[in-house]
């Protein structure tokens, strides 16, 4: 949210773009003037419940309201975008963010069994049905919630569940494979080698480009 003394300035500058007194606007929203004077001094917030009607008369979007000032088309979408953002806790945002992980880890899992086994066709049927909800449901998440790059809002949860996608993929599709108990025990030891150095490599790689995102977007 925008600090009080800039937001309450604002409403006094779209106050007065419409030619309203403060006993004016306040009589349109139920409210005295002495209210509509400790909005625009910075002194209190307007009720949430006034936010939409104030809006309304002012002839203000609710994002431009949050934000304190002015939206230019071309760049609405950015700025409501930041003003959703700014609106949330930190807890939620984290909440967020092991969701759409989560679902992308559990739709991983799925895929697996018409991928690697040779059960019934109606199994791996209802897996393929599952992996695409959840897949889509990710997605949707994804795409929907605005402000992606503040959205990832722990560089560490970032961090760990690249991990995770790694060893899903790579340990998957090696120990699933026929082959892998009869490789030499050197091979099967390289393998390993390989697959925790790109575990070590993917999680600082996440994590450093997590935090670039975070600095980048405030």
């Amino acid at each position: 949210m925008v600090e009080p003394l800039e937001l309450g300035s604002f409403i006094s500058t779209c106050r007065k773009e419409k030619n309203l007194t403060q006993k004016q606007l306040g009589e349109e929203l139920g409210v005295t003037d002495r209210a509509v004077s400790k909005w625009e001094n910075g002194k209190s917030f307007p009720d949430i419940s006034l936010i939409e009607p104030l809006c309304q008369i002012l002839d203000i979007s609710v994002s431009e309201f949050m934000l304190g000032k002015r939206i230019e088309p071309e760049h609405y979408q950015e700025e409501t975008e930041k003003a959703w953002i700014a609106s949330l806790d930190e807890p939620l945002l984290y909440k967020i963010q092991m969701i759409i992980y989560i679902l992308e880890i559990a739709a991983v899992a799925v895929l697996q069994v018409p991928l690697f086994s040779h059960g019934p066709m109606c199994v791996n049927i209802i897996c393929w049905a599952v992996w695409g909800a959840l897949f889509f449901a990710a997605y949707y998440l994804d795409k929907k919630i605005p402000e992606r790059k503040l959205r990832y809002s722990n560089p560490w949860i970032e961090g760990v569940f690249s991990v995770i996608y790694f060893l899903c993929y790579m340990l998957w599709f090696f120990l699933r494979k026929d082959e892998w108990g009869t490789l030499p025990m050197s091979e099967q030891m390289s393998l390993w080698a390989i697959i925790v150095v790109g575990s070590i490599v993917g999680f600082c790689v996440r994590v450093f480009l997590a935090r670039k995102k975070r600095r980048s977007a405030v």
